[in-house]
């Protein structure tokens, strides 16, 4: 935004956000932890937990213009959290249903976080992980799509 006010709007922004990303992280965290599992319909909104460090990544460059060992450290625990939590939700026994539409969001704003963060390091290794990320994040999309046409045409969309 070219206003001479935005660049307060976005820290505004950024101060409201770490500090409720930290609060709720640390409840959802809590709760995945120390309680009863998640039903299998609430499981694909774990990757979720990925999206306030991905995001935060994307705005504090685009306040800063530039990436520091801060927004390193913001990118790469996102990325963690990603891989760590992609083994408790991508699994054959979680039936599809129209929550794993949670997944898209996250996974998208990590892809263009990866993006951001390629460019900055030029280096071959996360241009290749930025691809990769990239492309699962087309893969996923498409078979959200396919897999909601489905159950959308076969009358089992919204079926508990």
């Amino acid at each position: 935004m070219p206003m001479a006010w935005a660049h307060e709007l976005n820290m505004f922004a950024i101060a409201i956000g770490t500090m409720m990303a930290l609060v709720f992280f640390t409840m959802i965290f809590s709760r995945v932890v120390h309680h009863e599992p998640l039903p299998a319909g609430m499981v694909p909104s774990l990757i979720i937990m990925i999206a306030p460090f991905e995001v935060g990544f994307l705005a504090y460059v685009n306040v800063t213009h530039h990436v520091d060992m801060f927004a390193g450290l913001l990118f790469y625990f996102g990325l963690f959290l990603f891989i760590s939590l992609s083994f408790k939700v991508f699994r054959r026994s979680i039936p599809f249903a129209a929550s794993w539409w949670a997944i898209s969001f996250p996974i998208a704003a990590l892809s263009n976080a990866a993006i951001k963060y390629a460019a900055y390091s030029d280096t071959w290794v996360l241009k290749g992980l930025a691809g990769l990320i990239l492309a699962f994040l087309s893969a996923t999309i498409l078979v959200l799509f396919v897999r909601t046409l489905h159950r959308l045409f076969t009358h089992r969309l919204l079926v508990g």
